[in-house]
């Protein structure tokens, strides 16, 4: 069954996906250039007179100062999805450990020929988040490449190739959810697979009309993904048939590997490249409401573009959703009313804890929000590069009552995660900027290149 919702914008700024992900994008990719490589946007013409900035301390967002309130750990022993669980709701996740490394090996690897799109560059790094189950690690790659590891030591039970034959080698986008004892990954192929968790062996295939662009949410049987046209498809978890498909009108603009799909309930919420959540029925794809986090005001907003690049957040029956267009908020999930909003964005998922919330913004900094309000309690820049420049980070992960971020050029900042105050840095050696994960008291990062890595 296929739908159609119609929307409230559309672009023209197609090709500008295709640029992106030729020069190795994402949205763990930096956003600090993007605006100025849109071949879409129109000169600014200024007008005589002073200018003032409208925001703190040149474009920095007003803090308080206040000390923010974390719930206790939660759960802990898996990370099954790209954002912990369905509801992209991963919480204070259970860790005691350090930044101490105990295991590196190689899971995956880049694409060649900067994305496969006609680009120059080093090729295309490896985007999709990791996910954790039963002690194993599932680990996806822009060639198509599954591969399964042991978590205690990184060794690799198995690794499938889900590219089909006669495809380019590299396409980017999609990424990997497992449940029930199958890993399900959507592929810039353009199909869903069903794999045996255990085997590797594959237990069906579903054809896309279009290439995935996220991450898949499992969730009230069924596997949900958003394609590069901004189709939403939704697979029959246990037959591999397509049960409906709506098309969002929506321009086909947007940051490979982007947000993924969050599900509760019978309501799947669904992050598209307009900046719109739109919230439909998980039976049959009806829309319930729509909310669009587009047209902040942040200084270093992507111009060109209102990706909702971060997946949303279900918690206690609101909605906290972000994107590279400079603007969160909170909406009840009941009506998509908002509850508040703020004129500060992110490219990566935030995290709710206790009364608070968490993101890494557009300028590289950890921001703590009250979540019922929207105030901002505090705000901590992240350490610049050893040229002293600006470096894009991905994360956090709440972890162990502390903030965990990567940075693009390969290190990892830990910061208190009630004072904002950082507590350490620590080389990686691997480049890349994933948002790091945590289940089984391992805290998992993996690189742009497809190096794994564990701390405990």
């Amino acid at each position: 069954m296929r739908l159609s919702l119609a929307s409230r914008r559309r672009g023209a700024a197609g090709p500008l996906l295709l640029i992106l992900a030729g020069l190795g994008l994402s949205a763990c990719g930096g956003v600090d250039s993007i605006s100025s490589m849109n071949p879409f946007k129109e000169e600014e013409r200024l007008l005589p007179g002073e200018r003032r900035s409208l925001l703190a301390d040149g474009g920095a967002p007003a803090a308080t100062g206040r000390t923010a309130s974390i719930g206790g750990v939660t759960g802990g022993a898996d990370w099954t999805q790209a954002g912990g669980n369905a509801a992209n709701d991963s919480g204070n996740v259970a860790y005691s450990g350090s930044a101490t490394r105990v295991w590196s090996v190689k899971a995956g690897v880049m694409g060649s020929g900067g994305g496969g799109y006609g680009f120059g560059g080093p090729g295309q790094r490896v985007s999709a988040r990791p996910v954790v189950a039963g002690g194993v690690v599932y680990v996806y790659d822009p060639v198509g490449n599954l591969s399964a590891h042991a978590l205690d030591s990184g060794a690799r039970r198995w690794r499938v190739s889900l590219q089909p034959e006669g495809e380019d080698k590299t396409v980017g986008g999609g990424g990997v959810a497992v449940s029930g004892g199958r890993v399900f990954a959507s592929t810039g192929f353009g199909t869903v697979v069903s794999v045996d968790a255990a085997s590797g062996g594959t237990q069906w295939t579903a054809k896309l009309d279009a290439p995935a662009r996220t991450a898949p949410a499992v969730g009230a049987g069924k596997v949900f993904v958003v394609t590069r046209t901004n189709s939403v498809v939704a697979v029959d978890i246990a037959t591999g048939t397509v049960a409906w498909s709506v098309e969002t009108n929506s321009s086909p603009a947007g940051l490979v590997a982007s947000a993924s799909p969050a599900v509760v309930g019978d309501t799947v919420y669904v992050p598209t490249s307009t900046g719109d959540i739109v919230a439909l029925a998980a039976s049959d794809g009806t829309q319930k409401w729509a909310v669009s986090v587009a047209g902040g005001s942040r200084s270093l907003a992507v111009a060109g573009l209102g990706d909702a690049s971060a997946s949303p957040v279900i918690d206690g029956g609101v909605l906290y959703a972000t994107g590279v267009g400079g603007r969160i908020l909170a909406a009840t999930t009941a009506t998509g009313e908002r509850v508040w909003d703020q004129g500060t964005g992110s490219a990566h998922t935030p995290v709710v804890s206790g009364s608070s919330l968490f993101i890494v913004d557009l300028d590289g900094r950890a921001v703590a929000f009250e979540k019922s309000s929207g105030s901002i309690l505090w705000s901590t820049p992240l350490p610049a590069n050893a040229e002293g420049k600006r470096t894009t980070w991905a994360g956090p992960l709440l972890a162990g009552g502390r903030l965990w971020y990567v940075s693009a050029d390969g290190r990892m900042a830990i910061v208190d995660a009630a004072t904002g105050s950082l507590q350490q840095t620590v080389p990686l050696g691997i480049e890349g900027g994933i948002a790091p994960v945590a289940a089984g008291g391992v805290l998992v990062v993996l690189g742009g290149d497809g190096t794994l890595q564990a701390f405990r």
